[in-house]
């Protein structure tokens, strides 16, 4: 496997990590606290469910980005026979004169 390969690979299984782990700890559209629990609202105007969830998106977008780069970079080209322009060179063609002998 080349660098860009392996750094690819690196960079997917951490994204996916944290992806579990801020899809884990966010509260449910029910009010329920989560995981790590707390309240919804702060003092200074975001709520911390706004910021876990801008997290969880941008995460998922890195993870799908990050997959169709890895199906391109993984993807084994296969080896097409090449069809010669000129047929009568590959097949040989019968010689009447030599089937009648």
């Amino acid at each position: 496997m080349g660098f860009l390969q392996m750094f690819i690979v690196a960079i997917f299984v951490i994204t996916s990590i944290v992806l579990i782990f801020f899809i884990l700890i966010q509260s449910g559209k029910g009010g329920s606290l989560g995981i790590m629990g707390g309240a919804s609202n702060t003092p200074f105007g975001s709520s911390t469910v706004d910021v876990v969830e801008k997290i969880t998106w941008w995460g998922i977008l890195i993870f799908f980005i990050l997959s169709i780069i890895s199906a391109i970079l993984f993807a084994v080209p296969r080896k097409v026979p090449v069809i010669d322009q000129n047929p009568s060179q590959t097949i040989p063609q019968p010689n009447p004169e030599t089937e009648n002998k």
